[in-house]
């Protein structure tokens, strides 16, 4: 297991308040992946077991090793870690501070001649999280002020690499060894879910990314393992662009009541922002524009990343946020690239790429 040193930040420096972003690599089995993951956690954001009733823990404990059982053995190695016993009434997978949700745009562009099929996306947030406010009461740092790339390399199993809001049980996007990329996006639904605000058996919105690159090779088999999970909101509502090695792409959302819904890629790019896709839907602020300019620039040969740029928060009259980060998914090449934000003083600067190929 390897965990590389992260190097003083700038919010390591007194007066300097920003984020600093970590670069951990995993290798292992899964408890040994788990247990270092809950040492990051507990260094970072002060991750505890916290209690729970023991019949809701046999309940996540179950459905874990029933349904996701790397992430069941991950959990053996984070109660290692925190010298607790695998108890029913402790959850030792809580590697967290408070989650908040951010306005985001993603593209998937298919594969076009010699182009490889790419996601790109924005993960907008406002500047209040990313350590330019103090945090909230009782909250050691400010929710995205600790970013984290993850590679994890299990000595079975898929590895992948993943971007982490806060969550090191969970990520907010990746890929895998087979090509299999997954983004999160807020979905708009804030005020018509009520969030669970704690674990519970199955899904969160945190997991899903991490349980579908664990267990899923194709956009396929993505599409399967949804429908047959369980899932709640935890937090903040999202939905999901997924993509595979072959060209195959699609949103998947979950509406206030339940139900389940799949927007699959036609010919052309297939752009998400914050709001649901599915019909009938009535979006709110800014999404609706942001997607619309998007769907254009791309269907007019507008390259991503360009017509990403102008939908970034600065540049579309959206004050107080900044994009956090800029990510691109190659598919076919089981790669990433992500430049993350380092500062805001006259304008926004932005760190040199950070690749990983699988």
């Amino acid at each position: 297991m390897t965990v590389p040193e992260r190097p003083a930040g700038p919010r390591d420096r007194p007066g300097a308040p920003f984020v600093a972003v970590s670069h951990l690599v995993l290798r292992g089995t899964p408890e040994q992946i788990g247990y270092g993951l809950a040492r990051a956690a507990a260094g970072v954001y002060g991750s505890a077991p916290r209690r729970m009733p023991p019949v809701l823990g046999r309940a996540r404990r179950r459905w874990f090793a029933v349904n996701w059982p790397e992430h069941h053995e991950r959990a053996r190695g984070m109660a290692a870690a925190f010298g607790v016993d695998d108890d029913p009434s402790l959850c030792v997978d809580d590697l967290n501070g408070m989650p908040l949700a951010g306005g985001c745009s993603a593209v998937w562009s298919p594969p076009s001649g010699a182009e490889p099929a790419v996601i790109a996306r924005n993960f907008d947030i406002h500047e209040s999280v990313i350590g330019t406010a103090p945090p909230p009461a009782g909250q050691r740092l400010p929710a995205l002020a600790r970013p984290h790339v993850v590679e994890m390399h299990p000595d079975r199993g898929l590895s992948s690499v993943a971007v982490t809001g806060n969550n090191l049980s969970g990520c907010l996007e990746g890929i895998n060894e087979a090509g299999l990329a997954v983004v999160e996006l807020a979905d708009g639904q804030g005020g018509t879910i009520r969030p669970a605000g704690g674990p519970q058996a199955g899904l969160d919105e945190a997991q899903l990314p991490r349980f579908l690159l664990d267990r899923c090779r194709t956009a396929a088999e993505a599409r399967e393992a949804l429908h047959g999970a369980k899932h709640y909101t935890r937090y903040s509502t999202c939905h999901f662009l997924i993509a595979d090695a072959s060209g195959d792409a699609f949103v998947w959302e979950r509406e206030g009541d339940n139900v389940e819904h799949v927007v699959d890629a036609g010919a052309g790019p297939l752009v998400v922002t914050n709001h649901l896709l599915a019909p009938g839907v009535a979006p709110a602020g800014d999404s609706l524009a942001r997607l619309r300019h998007l769907e254009r620039r791309t269907r007019d040969g507008e390259g991503v990343h360009d017509a990403l740029d102008e939908v970034r928060p600065e540049q579309f009259g959206i004050p107080e946020a900044v994009t956090l980060w800029r990510s691109e998914y190659r598919m076919a090449e089981s790669s990433m690239i992500v430049r993350f934000l380092l500062g805001v003083e006259e304008s926004r600067r932005y760190s040199a790429p950070v690749t990983v190929t699988l």
